[in-house]
């Protein structure tokens, strides 16, 4: 299985930030809303409409890409008190939802850690918990149908940017 980059997942995550609609991992979305009444914590969610936006002004090779995913949750948290509570709490919804781990990644900068439901080779949620080592956390969760070959393709969506 080809690496993920978890940083340009986040670089596509910001196109996305104007409207918000449901999310797929209902623990998530309640994680952000909670989460985001905490002061530098911000929660954002991104529906199949804005998606669907996205995807119709994305270049040609990148529609197919947008056309997986149904919906887009972000919370990003620059409190770095609260910073060990909201990972320790993504990660609990994380085995709670049963979620398999797929990998990590690290840098200078930040570990990432990506998680995933599948059935059979269709993956659909995926989850990425990123940590920065000056502090800091993001965690990122996307909804849809994507083939685990195609991982490659949503990390590439923000390098175009």
């Amino acid at each position: 299985m080809k690496r993920v980059n978890i940083k340009h997942f986040i670089t596509l995550l910001l196109i996305l930030l104007p409207m918000s609609l449901s999310a797929q991992i209902a623990e998530i979305e309640q994680l952000g809303k909670r989460a985001e009444k905490m002061k530098g914590v911000s929660y954002e969610s991104v529906g199949r409409f804005m998606l669907g936006m996205a995807e119709t002004f994305a270049n040609k090779e990148q529609r197919a890409t947008f056309s997986m995913l149904t919906n887009i949750d972000i919370i990003e948290c620059k409190n770095d008190s609260y910073t060990p509570t909201l990972k320790a709490e993504a990660e609990a919804i994380v085995t709670k939802i049963g979620a398999k781990k797929l990998g990590s990644e690290s840098d200078d900068k930040s570990t990432s850690e990506v998680y995933a439901i599948k059935k059979d080779d269709i993956i659909t949620e995926l989850i990425i918990i990123v940590s920065g080592h000056k502090g800091g956390v993001a965690i990122i969760a996307m909804s849809g149908k994507i083939p685990e070959n195609k991982l490659e393709d949503i990390a590439k969506l923000g390098k175009n940017r």
